[in-house]
């Protein structure tokens, strides 16, 4: 079975579509240690009413910022790519080895190789003086997706909030997390592949005009993963001094795995390619030299491997207890061990319903009827991620529905479903990192998103603001002329808000200031975005009136982070 976020909408997605032409002017240069860098020259041409935002980006596609990771490199740690020579950047890289999977709009078309471990830069004219850099890390349940995609650029981003902009590839699936859970695979690949390219951005971004000191993360879903998780590795520390996670978070279920689940996937995946062996080095001597890369992408989420593992998420991510992650990220928060940056985390207020595409496949044209059979079915495979103990799913079914309404045969819990899969999968955790940031000294901005856009990632309004629909304001979606969606004024005008407040974290490290020296006018000092304390769990409501708010789903919070916890404890369940 796919798990949620593939069989859902895949989620967490690259760049959306963003109007350009490419200039016919002479093309862009620049100069870094390494050589010479030709680009590109794009113009970015918006909805009418905002004709200011008529300009031009010079774009450095296809950077190669890591060597090859193949051969003796397959499953190892990235080695930074030299070169010498003047670099044609003037055509998108290979995308990383992955399974061809439909994203919409946003499809992966291009060519698909292990050769991945590129970067593109695009730099807004006239860039500002020691520019602000915002670094995109793409979604994909750490199984698809690339930074950019063929006329998929984040170039409304770079108009709009004056920054550069960054987007990398890093290495996918078993290629980029599988492990061993011993020092032969140590896994988590794809995570050394970012901090690889946040290295280069530190070492050249100022060739572009760049401030090395000035550098966000931002992503969502599993980039906010990774990005969460880069807020918790040491040596991933003053590379970025904002983090940016939308709808993902170091501690949510699925972000990461412990190294005896991690082992016993690498082994059950190298039996299926044809590299059943005994010992790590064994298994890894195979899957380098023998094993096809097409038969690792076809059967790192085949049938045999999710049955043995019994889940419906990713079966390759992040692991714990590693050189990258030195423990858990509850213990490392309980130490207080978090890298120094300015934070955004946020979610959005139907985070749950991307998941009716898994559970009704056939048709989510028009809402699915949930009776309390189904419900009972379904809420418990996302209560599972927590706890198969069946007071835990009791505890559920009292908070989350009607009661009222429980025996009623005409009741639907479409609804429940939606809020107990969401708080579980996404809200919950980010309540608890945002939590454990903000009490390890660093400064934090919640974000809830209550807007339902006009259209929507899975093109149904009854989904509600579901996962990934904040993507197409970060990109600035609403600002953009097109036949396939359709978005208002007022949202453009959100979108606007949305990419100065991300732009502005990388500025200063504050989303309501533009500058250090910048002053609020008493009309903004209305809406400021209030810093998140444990005391007040402040937040934005992120939607066209960005209204402040205080405790995003705090009861249902308390019963996963607190609640639960002491229940399993006292049933004595590790």
């Amino acid at each position: 079975m796919w798990h949620i976020f593939t069989s859902s909408v895949l989620l967490l997605l690259v760049p959306l579509i963003a109007k350009v032409a490419f200039c016919e002017e002479g093309p862009p240069v620049v100069t870094t240690s390494q050589g010479r860098i030709t680009g590109t020259t794009l113009r970015f041409s918006p909805v009418d009413y905002y004709p200011e935002f008529q300009r031009t980006v010079d774009a450095y596609l296809g950077i190669p910022y890591g060597e090859p990771p193949v051969g003796p490199l397959r499953f190892k740690p990235p080695v930074a790519k030299s070169w010498s020579e003047e670099l044609m950047a003037t055509e998108l890289g290979n995308a990383c080895s992955q399974p061809r999977f439909p994203l919409g709009i946003a499809t992966v078309t291009g060519n698909i190789s292990e050769d991945c471990l590129v970067l593109d830069v695009f730099v807004p004219r006239e860039v500002p003086p020691q520019a602000a850099v915002l670094v995109y890390i793409h979604g994909g349940a750490f199984m698809y997706g690339a930074g950019s995609v063929d006329t998929l650029f984040p170039t409304p981003i770079a108009v709009v909030g004056d920054v550069i902009v960054v987007t990398l590839n890093y290495r996918l699936g078993a290629l980029g997390f599988m492990s061993t859970g011993d020092d032969v695979i140590q896994g988590n690949m794809g995570l050394l592949d970012q901090r690889l390219a946040l290295e280069w951005v530190r070492d050249n971004i100022k060739a572009f005009g760049g401030d090395p000191e000035r550098v966000a993360v931002f992503g969502t879903s599993a980039g906010a993963g990774s990005i969460g998780l880069h807020m918790l590795s040491p040596e991933s520390a003053r590379l970025f001094r904002g983090a940016i996670m939308e709808s993902g978070n170091p501690s949510a279920p699925w972000a990461t795995v412990s190294k005896d689940k991690a082992r016993r996937r690498a082994f059950t995946l190298g039996g299926l390619v044809g590299c059943e062996r005994d010992t790590s080095e064994e298994l890894l001597e195979c899957l380098q030299n023998t094993a096809d890369v097409d038969a690792l992408i076809e059967n790192q989420q085949g049938e045999a491997i999710v049955a043995l593992e019994n889940t419906i998420l990713e079966l390759f991510v992040p692991v714990e207890e590693s050189s990258f992650l030195p423990e858990s990220p509850s213990e490392l928060h309980a130490k207080g061990a978090v890298n120094d940056a300015s934070t955004i985390i946020g979610v959005n207020a139907d985070e749950g319903m991307a998941m009716a595409p898994l559970f009704y496949p056939t048709n989510y044209e028009t809402a699915p009827f949930v009776n309390k059979t189904s419900y009972e079915t379904f809420s418990q495979i996302c209560t599972s991620f927590i706890s198969d103990e069946p007071l835990v799913s009791a505890a559920a079914t009292l908070l989350y529905t009607d009661a009222a309404c429980v025996d009623n045969p005409e009741c639907d819990y479409l609804g429940s479903l939606s809020q107990v899969c969401g708080d579980i999968l996404f809200v919950c955790s980010a309540d608890k990192t945002a939590r454990g940031f903000s009490e390890a000294g660093r400064n934090v901005y919640r974000y809830h998103m209550t807007h339902v856009p006009t259209t929507t990632l899975l093109g149904t309004p009854w989904t509600g603001a579901t996962h990934g629909d904040e993507v197409a304001f970060v990109f600035g979606l609403p600002l953009v002329e097109s036949d396939l969606y359709t978005y208002t004024e007022e949202e453009a005008r959100m979108a606007i808000q949305v990419i100065r407040y991300w732009s502005n974290l990388a500025k200063t490290g504050n989303p309501n200031l533009s500058s250090v020296d910048a002053k609020l006018t008493c009309e903004e000092k209305k809406t400021e975005w209030p810093l998140f304390t444990v005391e007040g769990l402040e937040y934005k409501d992120l939607s066209p009136e960005m209204l402040n708010g205080r405790g995003i789903a705090a009861q249902k919070c308390r019963l996963w982070n607190e609640f639960v916890p002491e229940l399993l404890k006292t049933l004595g369940e590790c």
